[in-house]
């Protein structure tokens, strides 16, 4: 009989240690889950309130009521952004009630300020130090989100604090809102976004040519890879455009490039290689660069931006109008180049061929004092084609302005209309 109750003993704390272990381990997963989504939630609340903040700075950039117009909507509508973001995450509430009267505040006073209820000039005055608070708060979020890399903290201060002062909310109810955050939309695929941005081809007015031309003209815009083993496929039947697949190998040297079906034009280009470790100078890398665009017959462009990896300068390039010089981005082109021996690594000139039609436009002198507000220099004045809400390609002019107190921006205002198309913030 004894050794008959300790079987059932010894069985019972076998299933409790069973039960005791699944129940840890399902802890552990969801205050993984749950430390994973509150810290995107902080980084997506961080994120927003710089966002915030640029968008006042552009309310004091600017003193015509029309140029400030939009940057006022988006302060009124990013506020409220933020204020939901607050609200989701498990701070104690009277921070959280702090802050959201202290967004609504400043989202009322933008509303108010379009409506012309508050003068400018006060608004402007008391926004030079909340912008500095809402920058201040996004820091605090980075940090207590980063940690070190730790999750301990996010679980002990957000995980658990939600658990234990929401009696209401236990883990089964934490569980199905981690799960219906991770079942929201996913970002599209990197494929599935190119291929939404594609367009159809259609105005290639040029005869279609051969497999042979290809190789030809492959030969002809890379002869460093003239004997290189090369295979041609054609695109499938459901591709936006028809083009030639090019696959090529040389040594340690594999790529592909793409040409169109009509007119063999070259869209785009990658070689893959090991990598030295010497680096050629970036005047080096720009004198490469105008060396290819010239030998590529692109020499209607300009280059507008480039930035640098451990192993290659990414460059943007655009189309220059011939008429007025202006930068049409929309045409843009983009090379990737070696660091170690400026070799080509890699080109899309897809925006390039795609070409823009735009039509004539007046461009009417402009008197910068009447857009900006407070102190300002000029730092660079150009012009350029960039598109408007309607999505329609407009000639602007591009300017650099630096203010002692918001930093840089560069404003693009309709060379005809004077409205402001965009403004962006410089690092």
């Amino acid at each position: 009989m004894k050794k008959f109750i300790w079987v059932i003993v010894a069985t019972a704390a076998v299933v409790f240690l069973v039960y005791h272990f699944n129940v840890q381990s399902k802890n552990t997963r969801l205050e993984n889950a749950l430390a994973s989504q509150y810290s995107n939630q902080l980084t997506s609340a961080s994120e927003k309130l710089v966002t915030l903040s640029e968008s006042i700075d552009q309310t004091l950039l600017f003193q015509d009521k029309e140029a400030l117009d939009q940057p006022l909507e988006d302060v009124w509508r990013l506020s409220s952004d933020v204020r939901d973001s607050i609200s989701s995450l498990p701070i104690d509430h009277e921070t959280s009630t702090v802050w959201m009267n202290y967004l609504n505040r400043i989202g009322n006073s933008a509303s108010l300020v379009k409506e012309g209820k508050i003068p400018v000039e006060e608004w402007q005055k008391s926004m030079k130090d909340a912008r500095g608070n809402l920058l201040s708060l996004s820091d605090q979020w980075a940090f207590t989100n980063r940690n070190d890399g730790k999750k301990d903290y996010i679980v002990a201060s957000f995980v658990n604090n939600k658990a234990n002062k929401e009696n209401d909310k236990n883990w089964k109810a934490l569980g199905d809102s981690v799960k219906a955050y991770t079942e929201s939309d996913f970002p599209m695929t990197a494929s599935e976004t190119d291929k939404q941005k594609k367009k159809d081809l259609q105005h290639i007015k040029d005869s279609e040519v051969t497999v042979e031309q290809v190789k030809q003209t492959f030969a002809k815009l890379f002869p460093e890879l003239k004997d290189a083993t090369i295979h041609i496929t054609e695109s499938a039947e459901d591709a936006p455009y028809p083009f030639y697949h090019v696959q090529f190998h040389k040594g340690i040297r594999i790529g592909y490039a793409d040409f169109t079906k009509k007119g063999g034009h070259l869209l785009s280009y990658l070689l893959e290689r090991p990598f030295d470790k010497t680096t050629i100078s970036a005047e080096t890398m720009k004198e490469k660069a105008s060396t290819y665009m010239k030998s590529f017959g692109y020499t209607d462009t300009e280059m507008v931006e480039y930035r640098e990896n451990h192993i290659a300068w990414h460059l943007a390039f655009a189309r220059v109008d011939a008429k007025n010089d202006a930068l049409i981005y929309a045409d843009g082109m983009h090379l990737k180049i070696a660091k170690d021996n400026g070799e080509l690594l890699g080109l899309n000139a897809m925006e390039y061929i795609q070409k823009e039609n735009i039509g004539d436009q007046k461009v009417v002198p402009i008197d910068y004092k009447e857009i900006f507000s407070g102190d300002f220099t000029i730092e660079e004045e150009r012009l350029a084609y960039v598109e408007n809400k309607e999505l329609q390609q407009r000639l602007a002019y591009e300017v650099l302005t630096r203010n002692d107190s918001i930093g840089t921006h560069r404003t693009y205002i309709d060379a005809q209309t004077h409205e402001i198309l965009h403004t962006e913030k410089l690092p």
